[in-house]
């Protein structure tokens, strides 16, 4: 199966590919999660043990990505190493394994014990802004065919990167976004030049303290729902995915589709774990995105990528 996503992504998701240097670069370049991955683990099951993946998303991650991938065995114990890759040439490609490298001088044991401080607050602003994201995000929305939907929801804005990117392609009639954070509800306005809890030029932000409520909100803003809902590296920051998926189906219009892209175990542990340590919630397998999703009243519409590099699919309301 792999040989063949493989050529899925040469073909599907060939802008980002070519941005990294081709398949053989991008397949080099993310052999650097799982061997930064493994690593972490094994720092942390020395230290810690297993016990440690009840106590730190962080460990949890690493552990349910690894055994996934069969790097570890039910008992925590590395039963396949992985070769230190060499290092890639292409410059997204280099600030990817750069992002890996950053997390790893706080120390894994640090990272599962919540000792890692303003470090994680940085790299979590240089995540985003890297080049290899931006072509990621830049990639997936050309896939999904963004420039089709003139009303558009991000339930998770987080810093606006995402929306930001969408206005480089495609200027909807209306943009809404939310967040629970109010400070990236902030941030978000900032950069798309709005005003946070308004609506301005046809860009809508505010603060809710969960998706449910903010659906409500989306539809006093569009009262007959909006035609998509985006959703690119957002189910894993969810408190309770169906639940809060189930709410934002309420948001879609009649023939409204929800666009999906995830980072999943399958390709990248080590940038899983990342956002695990980021404040992500879960870890999620492309089989465990779709189970989500159907749970959730949903059903697939066109799957484009199952994991290499990324899980990218079109979703509609199920019926």
């Amino acid at each position: 199966m792999r040989f063949f996503e493989e050529i899925n992504a040469a073909r599907r998701y060939r802008t980002f590919v070519e941005a990294v240097g081709g398949v053989g670069q991008l397949k080099k370049t993310l052999m650097w999660s799982d061997w930064y991955a493994v690593k972490w683990w094994e720092e942390i099951f020395k230290e810690l043990g297993l016990s440690s993946i009840r106590e730190s998303v962080f460990a949890r991650a690493l552990y349910i990505s690894l055994k996934i991938r069969g790097y570890v065995g039910e008992d925590g114990r590395v039963r396949k190493k992985v070769e230190r890759p060499g290092y890639p040439t292409n410059s997204y490609a280099l600030e990817f394994v750069e992002l890996h490298e950053s997390l790893d001088r706080v120390g894994a044991v640090n990272l599962a014990l919540n000792k890692a401080g303003e470090v994680v607050k940085i790299l979590a602003s240089a995540v985003p802004t890297s080049g290899w994201c931006r072509a990621i995000r830049r990639t997936f929305l050309d896939v999904v065919d963004v420039r089709r939907f003139d009303t558009i929801y991000e339930p998770v804005a987080k810093d606006g990167a995402v929306a930001l990117s969408v206005f480089e392609l495609h200027r909807p009639k209306l943009y809404i976004a939310s967040d629970y954070k109010r400070e990236n509800v902030e941030l978000a306005a900032t950069v798309l030049k709005a005003k946070p809890e308004e609506c301005v030029r046809g860009i809508c932000i505010f603060s809710a303290p969960n998706i449910c409520d903010a659906a409500k909100a989306v539809r006093r803003y569009a009262p007959e729902g909006v035609s998509a809902v985006l959703m690119l590296f957002t189910l894993n920051w969810l408190v309770d995915p169906v639940m809060e998926l189930s709410c934002v189906a309420s948001a879609l219009a009649s023939g409204g589709r929800l666009l999906v892209g995830q980072q999943v175990v399958e390709t990248m542990p080590g940038f899983v774990a990342m956002m695990a340590a980021l404040g992500a919630k879960h870890v999620l397998s492309w089989r465990g995105v779709e189970q989500t999703l159907k749970a959730a009243g949903f059903r697939l519409e066109r799957r484009y990528l199952r994991y290499f590099p990324i899980y990218v699919a079109v979703w509609k309301i199920g019926g």
